[in-house]
């Protein structure tokens, strides 16, 4: 791939792969993934000259990266080689590990998702070692990643501002269907210590001034209002749960 280009060029490279990471993202999330955000650049030069690939990549939470990848694991995209799962390895060598899903420069979203579910039944033979290399020239690549542009530009114009959108959406039907009420949805036995407890509900009050939420407000009243309370408060104080069934989850 020729990297001749102006910064407009790298810049709206850089832009169009975002929002081709933000669409695979999406699969993801709906799939139940714990994606935590995007990335992506254009084609540049570095200190020594050598010119470098435009990019994008997913990353995922520390829980996820430490079952799959020792620490340190990912969804990375290069316009020579597409999609990759990389790992680290004990020296934090990355590339040595990565897995590929061996299709096209630019699979569908649904077509990586399915890799990656692969990769988490079984990381050593999910995909091939062997990385791909393609050679599209970057006009052929600027209008093939156009399809992946949000359907409303003037409102999702930046990728980040997208994922955000869906990460929320996304995280949103999860508590909404996890609260959703059912006749076997049973007490659970869990023993908190009052600092724990404090400490949860800090963590919803931190999480209510970044993304305002109702279900948010409802379930830490719920469960202040149950602490140290018998059983039946559980029934008593259910302001969160009545409100997840009255909306349901958007699919």
């Amino acid at each position: 791939m020729a990297f001749e280009t102006s910064p407009q060029m790298s810049a709206e490279l850089a832009r169009r792969a975002g929002h081709y990471a933000a669409a695979v993202a999406e699969q993801l999330l709906e799939a139940g993934l714990p994606v935590t955000g995007i990335h992506s650049c254009g084609p540049w030069g570095d200190t020594e000259g050598q010119d470098l690939d435009v990019e994008a990549g997913i990353s995922f939470t520390q829980a996820f990266q430490d079952q799959y990848g020792a620490g340190d694991c990912g969804l990375h995209w290069a316009g020579r080689s597409g999609w990759c799962l990389y790992t680290a390895d004990g020296q934090d060598r990355y590339l040595p590990g990565a897995r590929s899903p061996g299709v096209a420069l630019l699979p569908e979203p649904r077509l990586v998702g399915a890799f990656v579910d692969a990769f988490r039944l079984d990381p050593a033979t999910a995909g091939s070692s062997e990385q791909p290399h393609h050679r599209p020239c970057l006009p052929t690549l600027m209008d093939d990643l156009a399809r992946y542009l949000p359907a409303h530009p003037r409102v999702f114009e930046e990728p980040q501002l997208r994922f955000a959108d869906l990460h929320r959406h996304a995280y949103d039907n999860r508590v909404r269907q996890a609260l959703a009420s059912s006749a076997s949805d049973p007490l659970t036995h869990l023993h908190l210590r009052k600092g724990e407890l404090a400490a949860l509900l800090h963590l919803l009050e931190y999480t209510e001034s970044s993304n305002p939420s109702t279900l948010n407000r409802l379930l830490a009243t719920d469960l202040h209002a149950r602490a140290g309370r018998p059983r039946d408060a559980a029934e008593e104080h259910k302001s969160a749960r009545q409100n997840a069934n009255l909306h349901q989850p958007r699919r």
